[in-house]
């Protein structure tokens, strides 16, 4: 068939995910892919993501309960188990003059109603003896935070899509998108297919596409990575004694990390601590400074997770000013709907799955995304700066604002 109802177009964590919502609410729909399905040369992919209900803002903290909801009916219907519970600790340096990032996360979970403890080091350390923390820090800890399954996940969404009647495409390239007055034409290398709504879910390839489109938005692409490390302590870190946590350094150095899962190793990495790329020039080779800034981190609070390292992974990031979502329809063209992560979106691919499921085929959803919108000022205003750091690189540096990213169509892969 050459015309769907909708089509997806890229079919990593929240493109699957689409896919599987749309055709579970009975819908004609096609998924295409410009690589294999559950490559590496994106953002999906790896064994684990944290799920978690600690934000510092509220429009995350109101959405995160859906998020085990979601994913739990994926678990039921596939027989797959995709989330660990494991508790999480979230955990900030406390400086004088500077207000602590877990302070907001604290103040926006009491406000959502969001359980949580808030522990003393000495506390901490009581529970999780694999810590060693100084005075000088502030710990929250919720005991419903785990990790999901990314590999696992994207996977079983496709797989459950094609259970459903959906059809996925591997390995087609996209060589141009076209908004009709009533549909959308997608030209690909060797077929032109048309539907009544597209799906956009290209990650890091989004820019371009938008581009082209008219509606050009700078994204930031970064080259990021994450390691394993095989302890000798395992039992120390296996899942049930060891949580998954994150350091925030006060919008400087943030770190994050998980038990043992996926590997005979845990796995530990730097939050931004790569550089600016592209996906046409990205690399695949190790970042040594982001490795001798996670090495030195973990030496300290983390010691006897460190060991030899199993292996070294890269990924990329897309974000956009704010770091925020993106999930609406391109203005000037309602019939193009976009879904952006900003990476740190797999937590919550399910249910994004399925809220573009129903703004594809109702045009609105019950839940409240309103904060993801194309017109807020991250999008909207040409001078809005970013809240995120490249580490040891000023944005302005390179350029800053996503104009490495533009790309011709004709190179554009999703």
């Amino acid at each position: 068939m050459k015309h769907h109802e909708i089509i997806v177009l890229g079919c990593g964590g929240l493109g699957s995910a689409a896919l599987y919502w749309l055709a579970r609410a009975g819908a004609d729909v096609l998924g295409l892919e410009q690589f294999h399905h559950g490559h590496e040369f994106g953002g999906s992919h790896d064994h684990s993501r944290i799920i978690r209900l600690s934000y510092d803002a509220s429009e995350y903290a109101r959405l995160a309960p859906y998020t085990y909801t979601c994913w739990s009916q994926v678990e039921q219907e596939s027989g797959v188990k995709l989330v660990y519970r494991t508790g999480g600790l979230d955990i900030s340096p406390v400086e004088a003059g500077v207000r602590p990032e877990v302070q907001d996360i604290a103040e926006t979970m009491r406000a959502t109603g969001i359980p949580f403890e808030e522990w003393t080091p000495a506390q901490t350390m009581r529970h999780f003896p694999q810590f060693k923390l100084p005075e000088n820090v502030r710990v929250i800890y919720q005991a419903d935070s785990g990790l999901v399954d990314a590999r696992k996940g994207t996977q079983v969404h496709a797989l459950l899509a094609r259970a459903r009647g959906a059809a996925l495409r591997e390995e087609v390239r996209v060589r141009a998108v076209h908004p009709l007055k009533d549909s959308v034409q997608v030209v690909t290398d060797t077929e032109t297919f048309w539907c009544n709504k597209l799906v956009v879910t290209a990650g890091a390839w989004l820019a371009g596409i938008l581009a082209d489109l008219g509606r050009p938005l700078p994204i930031t692409v970064t080259r990021e990575q994450v390691t394993y490390f095989k302890t000798p302590h395992l039992r120390d870190f296996a899942v049930g004694r060891f949580p998954v946590w994150l350091w925030y350094g006060n919008r400087e150095h943030c770190f994050y990390g998980f038990p043992v899962y996926g590997e005979v190793a845990v796995k530990a990495a730097e939050d931004i601590g790569g550089q600016p790329t592209t996906p046409q020039t990205r690399g695949f080779e190790k970042d040594e400074r982001s490795d001798a800034s996670l090495r030195s981190f973990l030496g300290r609070f983390l010691p006897t997770m460190l060991g030899p390292e199993l292996y070294t992974k890269t990924c990329l990031y897309d974000m956009v000013a704010d770091r925020g979502f993106i999930l609406d329809a391109i203005p000037g063209h309602e019939n193009i709907l976009v879904a952006h992560g900003a990476a740190h979106a797999f937590k919550f691919a399910s249910l994004i799955g399925r809220i573009m499921a129903d703004l594809a085929l109702e045009g609105r959803t019950g839940y409240d995304i309103g904060a993801f919108r194309f017109d807020r000022p991250a999008l909207s205003d040409p001078h809005c700066k970013p809240v995120f750091k490249i580490q040891n690189r000023p944005l302005t540096d390179w350029g800053g604002r996503g104009e490495g990213d533009r790309a011709l169509l004709t190179g554009v892969s999703v």
